[in-house]
């Protein structure tokens, strides 16, 4: 008999790859070199500045013809999987200029790096590395928060218990917990745009960081690579490297910390003791020894992973303290940080969709548990305090008092007798009814007559549904945009290239 996994003997449906691999990360399995991710985009780099010095005039059309000619033989090794990074020749941004001068000769090839240097070409790669990540981020959470949404309006009238200090507090929907996850990932998505715009800016041109008398034009290099623009002062972008890594990284951390929050929820209430959800197989893993063990560990991966952001986010921002002007060595760490960061973070999002689009929810449990831990009490208080008159802190006292009485008649809720003797001891003249005070606690009474901007009745969850959905739809509209601008770019440097070689 083959035996693949240790456990799977009571699961309907088994992990797939990508989970395997999520839940695993290094056990198995390597990653590769960093500057092998930044391959397309030194080649990106180095077209827009081969065309850009044709158009100046700095590089002979003769000339640009034979290493655009090498570029795009090593553009095809590359798709072939055939080119590998010589460490010998320690950097990407060199082993494509000695491919190139290799192929073409020194004298057509040596110019490439005319006006440039790795300062500027790793500042480049990586901004434009940064930047496709946070377009995948963002196309992740907005996806997330789809799925939210969805079942939000399916559970916006699924009663359960809202808790404070992990002990009950006062009723809420299922459906208003799951929005209040996608106002967080919301948040996190105006991060991530707010990276473009700190950020979406051309450092070619900056060379060491000061610049160089050859008449480069900025502005074209930066139309053929998608930025908004270069940026305004050359030294900035070299020194700062660290920058737009530790801002991604921050991003990344508060996104990580919301989905660890919301993990650690879901693993609660998927436990025996609370039952008010179940995960999909897919999510959950057994035990090597117990055969019972029904494990909600992708939800407990991405609390690891949240972990491992903070401490990446530490050293980007204190890589970045005490750096004299120019380039240093220290900010070439940046460059590993940030890959190791998006390597272990990014899938976390399609996971948690996952997990909430094939989530059951245990609607009869959920309800049954509004009915206990005094969950009415805040609503007693309240009620007390309108219709009596009194002081919201005497009003406090005197249900606090009905609590302790109701206890210990073996009551989870505010019995009329007990609130009777409480209003008796402190002296408060209040006309009471029985019906009217089980009626005051109901669950349903409640969150009908919590009626705020925001809150978890029906009003508040069909308006917070209806922003999110109309902020989604911007973010969506905002990713087409900046997507287009890419293939733009793109387009316009095909278009040049064919022009050189007519």
């Amino acid at each position: 008999m083959k035996v693949d996994k240790l456990w799977g003997g009571r699961f309907e449906e088994l992990p797939p790859k990508e989970i395997v691999d999520f839940l695993s990360g290094r056990d198995a399995r390597g990653t590769s070199p960093a500057d092998e991710r930044l391959i397309p985009y030194d080649l990106w780099g180095n077209r827009a500045h081969l065309l850009m010095l044709i158009r100046q005039g700095i590089l002979s059309k003769q000339d640009g013809k034979k290493i655009l000619k090498g570029l795009r033989e090593l553009e095809l090794l590359c798709r072939k999987g055939k080119f590998r990074l010589d460490p010998a020749k320690e950097d990407v941004h060199s082993n494509i200029e000695s491919f190139l001068i290799d192929r073409v000769g020194i004298e057509a090839g040596g110019k490439i790096h005319t006006g440039r240097s790795r300062n500027d070409q790793v500042a480049l790669d990586m901004r434009l590395y940064l930047r496709d990540q946070v377009l995948e981020y963002v196309e992740g959470l907005t996806a997330l928060i789809e799925l939210l949404l969805r079942q939000a309006q399916a559970h916006r009238s699924t009663v359960m218990p809202g808790y404070t200090h992990h002990q009950y507090a006062i009723p809420t929907t299922f459906g208003h917990l799951l929005l209040s996850f996608a106002e967080a990932f919301d948040r996190d998505i105006r991060r991530f745009v707010h990276w473009f715009d700190l950020f979406n800016e051309n450092p070619l041109g900056a060379a060491a960081g000061y610049g160089t008398s050859f008449p480069l034009d900025r502005e074209l290099t930066s139309k053929l690579l998608a930025f908004d623009g270069p940026t305004e002062n050359v030294t900035d972008p070299i020194t700062q490297r660290w920058e737009p890594e530790a801002e991604l990284a921050h991003a990344v951390t508060v996104m990580m910390n919301h989905l660890s929050t919301m993990a650690q929820n879901l693993i609660l209430l998927s436990t025996p003791e609370f039952n008010m959800v179940r995960l999909h197989d897919r999510h959950c893993s057994g035990s090597s020894i117990m055969p019972q063990k029904r494990n909600p560990c992708s939800l407990e991966v991405i609390k690891a992973k949240a972990s491992f952001a903070h401490g990446i986010l530490l050293s980007l921002i204190s890589v970045g303290k005490a750096l004299f002007m120019g380039y240093n060595r220290d900010t070439q760490w940046t460059k590993y940080w940030i890959m190791d960061l998006v390597e272990e973070t990014r899938p976390a999002v399609s996971v948690m969709a996952e997990v909430i689009r094939l989530l059951e929810v245990n609607r009869t449990q959920m309800a049954e548990r509004t009915g206990k831990g005094f969950l009415g009490a805040t609503s007693l208080m309240e009620w007390m305090a309108v219709v009596g008159r009194l002081p919201l802190r005497k009003a406090k006292m005197a249900v606090e008092k009905a609590v302790k009485y109701s206890e210990k008649e073996g009551a989870e809720e505010v019995t009329y007798t007990s609130l009777k003797k409480a209003i008796k001891d402190m002296g408060i003249r209040l006309p009471l009814k029985e019906k009217e005070v089980k009626e005051i606690q109901r669950p349903d009474r409640i969150l009908s007559r919590n009626i705020l901007i925001g809150g978890p009745s029906g009003k508040g969850v069909r308006e917070n549904l209806f922003s999110l959905r109309e902020r989604t739809r911007g973010s969506r509209k905002w990713l087409t945009l900046e997507r287009r601008e890419i293939e733009k770019a793109k387009e316009r440097i095909v278009r040049m290239e064919q022009k050189l070689a007519m």
